[in-house]
């Protein structure tokens, strides 16, 4: 790496390798796949049974706190800066750039300018795009270098305030700059392209050669479903025909909206495999804009999670919120609506719903309809206080009270040890799952994660920043312990689902080393199938036997191997 005299650098540039070609010592049997449901898991025999209650969060979930200097004036380093396709870069592919520069608060992003440079070829001068969720600063160009007709070695420069135009917040030079070099392969099979098929309600989109359009079908008719009962529940019809784009990679939790629905579609989807409430979640979102144009976060993911009667499964959200009282987790509603997403997640949109579904159990629906889709914060010094006054306006009654209201009502719900361990259980496997994606996954990071409009890539027949993903042996081990532990979870199977992600974590504290016997089991059988040609999808143990569900080189269909544990280790059998 070389770097620019007089200034400094930062980049990470993401990950991995594919797993390739069967080697053809197997008649493997060709399973008809059940789209994007997991195949049951027999209870590993390392697995307890559930017994314990988690009444507060396990440690395990956060890294342990490190010294690190904190930089104080403008600066770039090596950990965020991020190139985009993930993976492999193969000629004819347009690149995409993402920057997180640390950038001290009396300095506004917006003033701070850069420039990225591609073998001393000037691509990007402009300046930065603003701050994200987290209050870091980003800036985003988009597709902005075409490597049509390009391959080999490329070294890319990029320098923060290049014309010393910042004195306060930037007194030390050696630190603005970055030097990278990347390859771009060249290229050896056509591009994938996009797929359609349209519905009563929807278009949907998928990539040629995935999941998605594997199960095209099926997708098509829980779309169609899932807007229906949208309808039914908010009262409201389509104005148009929707756009779902199912992608092959995870980004963020598994879907976004805008005027358009992207959703996580794969058979490794190590975020959850609640795909009917995320359909149903983001149609709310979809049709709730035509009567709430200037709805708030608070509502908005309150309103989707009610109407979906679930945040990743069916829930009693009722229920679940009283057992989340139980906990030290609980955030006062002034407070959450201030700051909705850096609030713990499943939490806040816990909240949210139950708190909106209260207001539909205590004035109806029609009236509530009129508050949501009413909401205005002129005047007001925060959306909390916006939200009280509209409340009194509307209900009488001022956020206070209705929040008073609402515990009371809650305290009176019933609640088990069984819905405390499900709520603690879903929020430990999310964070394990955010942690991992911040240490293994950043690019699907929420945080940092970028979000392709995916029109916009399909009219320029882009599909490479929406198909792959890392596939390293670290992140394949991973995320199929996590789609194991998603499942346990979804089963009730508490105590597995906590073991899978104590393992997990575990490896995450040690660097991504499987010293934890159960990782190295797991870690063995995707090495075991990856020297046989295949890349592992989901992984269930039993004891000294193994199903473990694979895909072929350049083939979306799952296909299942049955592995037996032995002295010389994990080997197919027989």
């Amino acid at each position: 790496m070389v770097i620019m005299k007089g200034m400094k650098f930062r980049i990470l540039i993401p990950l991995l390798c594919f797993f390739l070609l069967a080697c053809g010592l197997i008649s493997p049997t060709v399973v008809t796949p059940v789209p994007i449901t997991p195949v049951a898991a027999a209870t590993p025999f390392l697995f307890p049974s559930p017994s314990a209650i988690f009444l507060e969060p396990t440690p395990t979930i956060a890294p342990p706190p490190t010294l690190t200097l904190v930089p104080t004036d403008l600066s770039i380093t090596e950990d965020h800066f991020f190139i985009y396709p993930v993976a492999e870069i193969y000629a004819g592919e347009r690149v995409t750039f993402q920057v997180f520069p640390f950038v001290p608060e009396q300095l506004n992003p917006h003033d701070v300018e850069l420039v990225i440079l591609v073998e001393g070829t000037t691509l990007v001068d402009h300046r930065l795009s603003g701050r994200n969720l987290n209050g870091d600063a980003m800036g985003l160009f988009e597709w902005v270098w075409d490597t049509t007709g390009l391959d080999g070695e490329y070294e890319i420069e990029v320098i923060l305030d290049p014309r010393g135009r910042i004195i306060i917040g930037d007194e030390n030079l050696d630190n603005n700059s970055l030097t990278v070099t990347v390859t771009v392969q060249p290229r050896s099979a056509p591009p994938a392209s996009w797929v359609s098929i349209e519905t009563n309600y929807a278009i949907l989109y998928a990539i040629s050669g995935t999941a998605a359009e594997r199960d095209l079908l099926f997708l098509s008719g829980e779309i169609d479903r899932a807007i229906q009962q949208a309808m039914d529940i908010l009262q409201e019809t389509p104005q148009r025909k929707y756009e779902f784009y199912f992608i092959n990679r995870v980004i963020g939790q598994g879907g976004y909206a805008s005027s358009v629905i992207t959703i996580s579609y794969l058979d490794r989807h190590y975020a959850g495999k609640g795909l009917y409430e995320v359909l149903m979640h983001e149609a709310i979102h979809l049709l709730d804009q035509q009567f709430a144009p200037n709805r708030l976060t608070f509502w908005a993911e309150g309103i989707a999670v009610w109407g979906t009667g679930g945040h990743y499964k069916p829930e009693n959200l009722d229920r679940r919120a009283a057992a989340l009282l139980q906990t030290t987790y609980y955030v006062p509603l002034a407070e959450l609506i201030n700051n909705f997403y850096p609030a713990q997640h499943e939490v806040s949109y816990l909240q949210a719903a139950s708190f909106f579904g209260y207001l539909v159990r205590q004035y109806g629906w029609p009236q509530v309809k009129t508050f949501y889709g009413s909401m205005d914060t002129r005047g007001a010094l925060n959306q909390a206080e916006a939200v009280s006054l509209h409340l009194q306006t509307h209900f009488g009654k001022t956020l206070p009270q209705l929040e008073e209201e609402w515990l009371a009502y809650l305290s009176r719900q019933p609640w088990n040890s069984q819905d405390l361990n499900d709520l603690l259980t879903t929020i430990r496997f999310y964070e394990t799952m955010r942690r991992y994606q911040n240490l293994h996954d950043p690019t699907a990071y929420y945080l940092t994660a970028w979000l392709p409009y995916p029109p916009a890539a399909r009219e320029r027949g882009i599909t490479a920043d929406l198909l792959r993903q890392p596939i390293a042996e670290v992140n394949v081990t991973l995320e199929s312990m996590l789609v194991s532990a998603d499942l346990a979870l979804r089963e009730g199977d508490f105590g597995r689902a906590n073991v899978l992600l104590d393992s997990v974590n575990r490896v995450l504290d040690n660097d991504g080393a499987f010293l934890d016997p159960l990782a190295a089991d797991y870690w063995r059988l995707v090495q075991a199938a990856a020297a046989l040609g295949y890349e592992v999808q989901r992984i269930s143990i039993n004891g000294s036997q193994a199903t473990v569900l694979i895909t072929e080189p350049n083939s979306p269909h799952l296909v299942s191997l049955q592995f037996r544990l032995n002295n010389q280790g994990w080997m197919l059998a027989q």
